[in-house]
């Protein structure tokens, strides 16, 4: 009876010393290589939502090569995701250092991605579907919030009889297109040209097109301009990309505007095994979604601004300057996967996570290679396997993270670690990857200046 008492009492002090703002660890962490069969958000098409689209992982099995029955041409490993998230990264970077030689920036149009522009960024992980043309041909393509162009190689220019050529002479080029070349394309000459290299030698180049873009059978843009492109090279697994950027006249965002406001809102797939959705428009929103104002930033225009004002790990605020944090600024993105943060910030989080991980009883391991620099061992069973949340306060907006986003799987060594790392300078920004932003519905309203989140609105 004493023994049971001591123990009930060890329990009970175990609980109360435990942080107060904690989950249970999920008991399967799944990767690309271990996903089972796609389990679909809505099962019966007929049943989503208006103006929304499917988002699934592209290198999961909803994507439309394995239902189809075909295999990606390289399924790739968390090393390669990762390594393609820090060529982003830097490349994201890189456009930031003042008198880098990596940079190019044109007053005409100053964004991050000019057409031309050397290194480019996708870490391609998530894709919608959409038609172009007439008849209407499906294509695949990443899309993504730091990406002002759509573009696909997928799209057969031949095959569609509304579509048009943009010439280099007259207003839509030089206007949506200002650092273009002028080539032949389907042996018409003088045609409005565009070239992109990404971080990991992709690159792609073709002509501006404009065709009819269907996105339901009734949100039907009669003029929209993209890129066919005529030339890709690399491993690129999508048909182009989906350009959600902010404030250019070609994105999908400012095209779209008739119909959907510049508004539009995600959620990411929880699992590479599971779809999530891009929902087009001022529609149908949770009650609960609060928001945060976006930052006007006027050398980078194109890219989503946000201020990370705090810190919490379970119930400990973390003592960080607000005014480090701001100077910092954060660019919130779905091409990124692990969010970035600035070295002092980042260590004062880690310490604080790994000491509050001690009650879990989960052991510390040492990292299988070069990325991440806090990893655990989930292998055995624990009763009392808790992950500290973490909170992020943006403006007045607190974002919680359980241990989907704050963990990070890595294959075939049961382990995870802390899914965040750290500058590799101190004048880099912030960067909120799109693992943390999983079971996160992000609503831009970019006419309005604001982004929202709500912590319901993917069921």
């Amino acid at each position: 009876m004493m023994i049971f008492r001591l123990y009930s009492s060890l329990l009970l002090i175990l609980f109360f010393c435990i942080p107060m703002k904690s989950l249970a660890l999920e008991s399967h962490f799944e990767t690309v290589k271990t996903a089972p069969e796609c389990k679909r958000l809505f099962a019966d098409p007929e049943k989503r939502p208006k103006s929304t689209l499917e988002v699934f992982h592209m290198y999961g099995p909803c994507s439309p090569a394995a239902v189809a029955g075909t295999t990606p041409m390289n399924m790739s490993s968390v090393q390669d995701i990762l390594h393609l998230d820090r060529q982003r990264i830097e490349s994201l970077q890189s456009q930031f250092i003042p008198n880098s030689t990596t940079k190019k920036y044109d007053s005409r149009f100053p964004d991050t991605k000019v057409a031309s522009l050397s290194v480019s960024f996708s870490t391609r992980n998530y894709a919608i579907s959409i038609s172009l043309g007439t008849p209407q041909q499906v294509v695949n393509l990443i899309f993504d919030t730091g990406s002002r162009i759509t573009w696909s190689n997928g799209f057969h220019p031949h095959a569609s009889t509304s579509l048009t050529i943009i010439s280099c002479d007259g207003f839509i080029c030089g206007w949506y297109l200002p650092d273009h070349t002028c080539e032949t394309f389907n042996n018409i000459e003088n045609t409005c040209h565009y070239e992109i290299t990404y971080a990991d030698g992709t690159y792609t180049k073709g002509a501006l097109c404009m065709d009819i873009l269907s996105i339901t059978q009734t949100d039907v843009f009669q003029h929209f301009l993209f890129g066919c492109s005529t030339e890709v090279e690399g491993q690129f697994q999508a048909e182009g990309i989906l350009g959600l950027s902010r404030d250019a006249p070609i994105t999908f965002v400012s095209q779209t505007e008739p119909i959907y406001n510049k508004i539009f809102s995600y959620c990411l797939p929880s699992s590479p095994s599971s779809t999530g959705f891009l929902k087009l428009g001022p529609r149908d929103y949770p009650n609960n979604v609060e928001f945060t104002y976006l930052i006007d930033n006027p050398d980078y225009p194109t890219l989503y601004f946000i201020d990370i004002i705090s810190i919490r790990v379970g119930d400990v605020q973390l003592s960080t300057d607000e005014f480090h944090l701001m100077f910092h600024r954060t660019i919130i993105d779905t091409g990124a996967v692990i969010t970035r943060l600035p070295i002092n910030i980042y260590t004062m989080m880690r310490d604080e996570f790994k000491r509050q991980m001690e009650f879990s009883g989960y052991p510390i391991v040492p990292v299988p290679f070069n990325f991440f620099d806090t990893c655990y061992d989930i292998s055995i069973n624990l009763m009392n396997n808790i992950v500290p949340t973490i909170t992020f306060t943006f403006g007045d907006v607190d974002v919680d993270m359980d241990g989907s986003a704050t963990l990070y799987a890595l294959d075939e060594w049961n382990v995870v670690c802390l899914a965040f790392v750290v500058n590799g300078d101190d004048h880099d920004f912030t960067v909120f990857g799109n693992h943390q932003q999983k079971k996160l519905e992000v609503v831009y309203d970019v006419a309005g200046g604001r982004l929202g989140f709500s912590p319901d609105g993917c069921h």
